[in-house]
């Protein structure tokens, strides 16, 4: 099994997500676990974004662009913003492939906190 790592912080205007690892069949359930721990422990009112740092994403296959629109489903539900954080071809490939990076905001670095 591959190793995945998520880590959060909680910023007042973000919670901001960092993934490491591959994102694939046997690690996208973990993944969907660290979101639903750290979207769990947020404060309340939750912050308008929610920031997925991918940078050290290695891999990304259909069950992770999978969980991303799930993810940007259940964002636009809760009012909060999506931002993919990505530079890199393992990620951004399938995204271009599949159309989705005309779906989600994108963007080079986490964005400095307001």
């Amino acid at each position: 099994m591959t190793n995945l790592k998520v880590e959060w912080t909680y910023r007042p205007d973000a919670l901001v997500v960092t993934v490491t690892g591959e994102i694939d069949a046997g690690t996208v359930v973990r993944l969907r676990e660290g979101l639903g721990a750290a979207r769990a422990g947020a404060p309340v009112p939750p912050p308008p974004t929610l920031v997925l740092d991918l940078l050290r994403v290695e891999f990304l296959d259909s069950g992770g662009l999978a969980l991303l629109v799930e993810v940007s489903r259940e964002c636009e539900a809760a009012g909060q913003e999506l931002v993919l954080v990505c530079t890199s071809r393992p990620v951004l490939r399938p995204l271009e492939l599949t159309g989705l990076d005309r779906v989600f905001t994108i963007a080079p670095a986490v964005p400095p906190a307001a």
